[in-house]
């Protein structure tokens, strides 16, 4: 028996050896020359190194060993990039960091692929990518749900402002990914994998400028973030401001004013774009406690302040029945916002057995404040008028003039929540465990606000309290091996109780097929009913003079006045969606994925808002529209409303595709060079010298196959095309030159079916067929969206671009044919460190980046006319694109404290910290 058991154990242990060796051989062909190059640039600017690793007490960091043999190297890099070489993968164990469950990526991004959008955060990058991960499900298209190593957060403050460079990979995978977390299947799901470490430091200032002249915005961001051994601690400063553009500094024709009206040029006293300026500071810290439980909590404080300016006071005096309007020129009407807002967030993640359990909590305090000046009190000069005074001209200056009250709004706003999801193996199948989600949550909210408009005063409070329960089951069909390959199914059902609409419900099922290696099928349908939010209900009423309206019924331009805010009297919808879709992979070796999605929505009762003046509407909400005596529209009230019924059928298809490039070498003589400055800072410390030609300790190769131990701190040059250093961990900084990335993209969705009922017996609004459905006209049939990337040798660029086909709009007063539009853009980036040659001359450089933007390079702007040929006012290019084509520049730069080096910045072991 004992001899069994050593037998066994004798041919496990060969078993291992050879695995390891395979994992040794992989890493080992994976490192190139350029490793050799990276030691020697970390060696020569050792008085600011990379990532250093902490030294006991009393060890000299310039006097530690590294050592060459091949003994030292790794089994397993667990920082090797799969930019590097070969990855190793263990068959039949998923990726660290995947999602549960079995439906596979739509797309995955790797770091190449990352690298190669030129993002600076990743709040850029789910911009970058925004056309893969967008939804024909969801109520309003918001963000995706979004996921760390494979775990929920808290939110997006969570994540953010996270340099793209601390990024493994990113997996993009469709909605019915976001049942296994507790989420609602309207939304897909992004997947954030993180390095095991990762340090950094930057700072990143950008300018951007109209080449139209007139606007100017800059941001200013430093961010610090430190990941080592599953903790992760992150702070964020972020400052952004923007000028204001005036109707003066484009091309805006004046609608004609009356022939008694003052002579006063609006548009120096308009904006098309307001002032804004926006602070935020934000943290997160990350901690494993009791063990095993990862627990997460954020903060966050923002302040952010507007100003906009819609025109000069203007008054009316009445003179025997005869109206004169006047209008007060250099006092512009203003309105100034402000918000304020603190929030915290935390989650807590850990696994119990077969089972994944995790609870996330927010908190958020808001305050807003909206001011709106009214003009001037012209009741002293109507007095006078009245009386006849002689002295008196009502053409003339009226006299000193005391201001009307400024119109108030104020709303502040409070929410918490919390919930509870877990997710496991509820019972075993043939085909395998029937998997299943439960989650249970709370939520409060409480918002009031108050409005003095005319000096009259409204007020609203409303609160609602929620809670909810929803449950979702997998369910194994066939195995992987079975002929007609994996089919699974999937129930789901869940449960809210709102304090302010009762009970809402949902249900939904779907099935998930792999016929064939690499392709996917997936068919869902979902139920459910969902109120309208406390904003639509509550917000309050606002007023905005003066604002260039279309109306449709008549075929005019007209200034009037708007009212938005919330409407109480909104109802629940109830919406039915069927989704089929196909993702497939057709190559093994070559990264094209293709994909197409159909989707069909019906929603009974959905709350929406008036996109136009449109002859139905204003018969079906009369109350709506206010008129004159001439029949001129003079006031709108846009505030939500429930129409009867709404129906959207979209197919949308496309690919995305992916090739590594391989990168440039540094000269010798840039090679030359670094060695000679590595020899002098050695002997200024004191060090040996390296004799002859021989590299710097830990470079030396081996049979001609240079390796990097793993006792050496890494390359300084591999900062990503943001610069926002930071590699796999240990100091590695993106891994430096280790190939690039070349990407395409490409999203072609097609609106079948976009109508509304607005009540029972009134006709179809059809937004495809000459309904709008905003200032862009009505809904284009086809919209296309691509982006390509490239990046190599430190160098990067990406286009991107956005086009929609033209639509049409019947209007009694004539039909209006809003024309194709198509919105370019431009990056242009470079990672100076990448640059051995100019780093060698100029340290300075090292951890430097700089990039261009160039958005709506072809300065377009959208174009509509009349039957005739005319343009309407309200719809002039520059009142729909103001701003047009800008510039913009960002610098970036690491930097890292000295301590690091003191405490073993050459030290063997992996840094990082």
């Amino acid at each position: 028996m004992v001899e069994a058991m050593l037998e066994v154990r004798r041919a496990s242990s060969s078993q291992q050896q050879l695995r390891e060796r395979t994992c040794h051989n992989r890493v080992r062909l994976s490192m190139t020359r350029t490793c050799r190059i990276l030691s020697i640039l970390l060696a020569t600017t050792a008085p600011i190194p990379a990532f250093a690793q902490e030294v006991p007490a009393g060890e000299n960091a310039d006097h530690v060993q590294t050592t060459t043999d091949e003994s030292a190297m790794p089994v397993e890099d667990e920082y090797a990039d799969e930019a590097d070489g070969e990855d190793i993968v263990v068959v039949g164990q998923k990726p660290r960091g995947s999602v549960v469950g079995d439906i596979p990526a739509e797309n995955t991004l790797t770091s190449r692929d990352i690298r190669a959008t030129g993002a600076t955060s990743i709040s850029e990058l789910l911009e970058a990518v925004e056309s893969q991960v967008g939804s024909a499900r969801g109520r309003s298209g918001g963000r995706p749900v979004l996921l760390l190593n494979g775990q929920r957060i808290s939110g997006f403050r969570d994540l953010r402002d996270l340099p793209p460079e601390a990024i493994e990979r990113m997996e993009i995978l469709p909605e019915e990914v976001a049942l296994k977390y507790g989420y609602a299947a309207d939304q897909r799901v992004v997947n954030i994998v993180l390095r095991r470490r990762f340090n950094s430091t930057t700072a990143e200032l950008r300018g951007k400028s109209a080449t139209d002249g007139g606007y100017v915005s800059g941001q200013a961001d430093g961010t610090r973030l430190v990941i080592r051994d599953g903790q992760r601690t992150s702070i964020n400063l972020h400052v952004e401001s923007n000028s204001p553009l005036y109707e003066s500094e484009r091309d805006i024709v004046l609608q004609p004013a009356a022939p008694d009206t003052d002579a006063v040029d609006p548009r120096p006293y308009r904006t098309l774009t307001g002032a804004r300026q926006d602070i935020r500071l934000s943290g997160t810290l990350n901690r494993t406690v009791l063990g095993d439980i990862s627990a997460t909590v954020n903060g966050e404080v923002q302040r952010e302040t507007g100003k906009s300016r819609f025109g000069v006071p203007t008054g009316m005096l009445y003179d025997n029945g005869a109206e004169i309007v006047r209008a007060f020129a250099g006092n512009p009407l203003t309105r100034d916002t402000a918000t304020e807002a603190i929030r915290l967030g935390s989650a807590l993640n850990g696994q119990r057995g077969k089972w994944r359990l995790s609870s996330t909590a927010n908190a958020e305090y808001s305050r807003s404040t909206t001011r709106t000046d009214r003009g001037f009190d012209l009741s002293t000069a109507q007095t006078r008028l009245d009386a006849g005074d002689p002295t008196f001209d009502p053409y003339g200056d009226l006299g000193p003039l005391s201001e009307l009250d400024r119109n108030r709004s104020r709303s502040n706003r409070t929410t918490l929540s919390w919930d509870a999801t877990a997710n496991g193996p509820l019972f075993a199948l043939p085909a395998g465990d029937a998997n299943a989600t439960f989650k249970v949550g709370l939520g409060r909210i409480d918002q009031n606000s108050e409005a003095l408009r005319d000096d009259e005063r409204f007020e609203s409070d409303l609160g609602r309290t929620s809670g909810d329960a929803s449950a979702s089951l997998d369910l194994p069909i066939t195995k992987r091996t079975a002929s007609i390959g994996r089919l699974s199914a999937n129930l789901n059902a869940g449960l809210t109780q709102l304090s302010d609409f009762g009970t809402l419900t949902s249900l939904g099922a779907g099935v998930n097929w792999s016929p064939a290696p690499r392709l996917n099928l997936l068919a869902s349908w979902t139920r459910e009913e969902g109120a309208p939010s406390l904003q639509q209900l509550g917000d309050p009423l606002l007023e905005s003079p003066g604002v260039a309206y279309f109306d449709y019924t008549r075929g005019e331009t007209v200034l009037l006045t708007t009212i938005t805010g919330g409407n109480p009297a909104l109802d629940a919808d109830r919406r039915n969606v069927f989704k089929l879709s196909g993702n497939w992979q057709p190559f093994e070796k070559t990264n094209l994925r293709l994909r197409a999605e159909y989707v069909r929505q019906t929603i009974d009762r959905p709350q929406g808002g008036f996109p136009a003046a449109t002859e139905a509407l204003e018969a079906a909400f009369p109350d709506r529209f206010e008129r004159d005596a001439d029949g001129n529209l003079v006031r709108v009230d846009l505030r939500p409303v429930n129409f009867e019924k709404s129906q959207r059928e979209t197919l949308r298809w496309g690919f995305s595709f992916s090739k590594p490039l391989a990168s440039k070498p540094p000269s010798q003589a840039a090679i030359a060079q670094l060695r000679e400055r590595f020899a002098a800072q050695r002997a200024a410390r004191g060090g040996t010298v390296p004799s002859g030609d021989a590299p710097p300790p830990g470079t030396t190769p081996a049979a001609g196959d240079p390796r990097q131990p793993s006792g050496q701190a890494g390359s300084l040059a591999g900062a990503g095309p943001g610069g926002r250093f930071g590699g796999r961990g240990g100091g590695r900084f993106g891994r430096g030159r280790q190939g690039g990335r070349l990407t395409f993209s490409l999203t072609h969705q097609v609106n079948l079916v976009d109508e509304v009922t607005i009540a029972d017996g009134l006709p179809k609004l059809d937004y495809l067929n000459g309904e709008a459905i905003g200032s862009t006209g009505g809904r284009s049939r086809h919209e296309i969206q691509a982006e390509s990337g490239y990046y190599n040798n430190g160098l990067g660029a990406r286009l991107q671009g956005n086009w929609r086909s033209g639509t049409t709009i019947d209007s009694p007063g004539g039909d209006l044919r809003f024309s194709p539009y198509a919105d370019v853009d431009l990056r242009l980036f470079a990672n100076l460190s990448e640059n051995f040659e100019l780093v060698a001359k100029h340290p300075f450089f090292r951890g430097t980046s700089v990039r261009l933007d160039i958005e709506n390079i072809l300065n377009n702007r959208p174009k509509v006319r009349r039957s005739d040929g005319t343009t309407p006012l309200s719809y002039q290019p520059d009142l729909l694109q103001p701003v047009g084509r800008t510039i913009g520049i960002t610098f970036r730069k690491l930097f890292i404290p000295q301590r690091f080096f003191q405490r073993g910045g050459m030290r063997g072991g992996r840094a990082g910290g």
